[in-house]
């Protein structure tokens, strides 16, 4: 029962997450929410870029429910740290016999058919493994017997904002445009849209309660809040997240106050590394 519960729990966090994607009082989120609403329904391969806790992975689950894939699946493959035997295990062909015709077999690509495969950081792989990716996602999905357009997953590419720049002077991205031609989406950090914080807070302070029936009278001070307006939120979304969890922590689930929040929050040294 507890592992019901916790992937209950885990659906309800998601949900939470995608639906508050498309609530936005910054005009600057207003225009990319449009526009996006407008992409989902297209089908085309995404890549989106911004720093660090911006918020990607929430807005690919996002596109995907408001896509014409919402009944497939959501697959996403963390690219940081994989080690090569990982990465052929998930993306090097596997020749097997089906229907008397000999097919090629690519456990990540079939994880994610019909549906969204959600590259998560994907410009810290290695040139060489970038590349690969694309050659098997061209391969996989062009079979005869196997795959058609219609079938193979969705892109949905996840681009540090610290490595964008350089990135594009690449020859993974020239071959990224010239072979699945996605468009890109600039997400701007959480100082930049200040308006937000509010709502966002609100969302995490309902998830806490959701999370524990105990904190039902959970909320916070003006005094906290205006705290949290007027950080730089170095770690973005992400570290907004940790902080009011932190504190429902710390205030045992009533009322979240200026002394609860993060100690890390006076020090920006942990997220200057990431």
């Amino acid at each position: 029962m507890q592992a019901v519960k916790e992937s209950i729990d885990y659906r309800q966090s998601r949900l939470i997450d995608a639906e508050c994607c498309f609530q936005t009082k910054s005009p600057l989120m207003e225009d990319i929410f449009q526009k996006v609403k407008g992409i989902a329904h297209l089908d085309k391969h995404l890549v989106l870029i911004g720093e660090i806790g911006v918020g990607k992975k929430s807005l690919a689950h996002a596109i995907h429910r408001n896509s014409s894939r919402a009944k497939g699946p959501f697959h996403s493959y963390y690219c940081m740290n994989t080690n090569e035997d990982e990465f052929k295990e998930a993306f090097w062909e596997q020749v097997r016999v089906e229907n008397e015709h000999l097919t090629l077999r690519f456990d990540v690509l079939e994880k994610a058919s019909n549906g969204i495969l959600y590259l998560n950081k994907f410009s810290e792989l290695s040139t060489a493994f970038k590349l690969n990716i694309i050659d098997s996602y061209i391969h996989g999905c062009n079979q005869l017997f196997r795959y058609n357009f219609a079938t193979s997953p969705r892109l949905i590419i996840s681009i540090s904002q610290d490595t964008y720049q350089q990135f594009m002077k690449t020859e993974v991205w020239s071959k990224l445009l010239k072979l699945l031609n996605p468009v890109s989406i600039m997400l701007p950090p959480l100082r930049e849209r200040r308006e937000d914080i509010p709502s966002f807070i609100e969302t995490f302070i309902n998830e806490a309660r959701i999370s524990e029936p105990k904190w039902d009278t959970l909320g916070i001070t003006d005094e906290a809040m205006r705290e949290c307006i007027s950080y730089r939120w170095p770690g973005n979304v992400r570290q907004l997240k940790n902080a009011i969890f932190q504190g429902a922590l710390l205030s045992q689930g009533s009322l979240i106050e200026l002394h609860h929040l993060p100690f890390s929050m006076n020090w920006q040294l942990p997220y200057q590394n990431e």
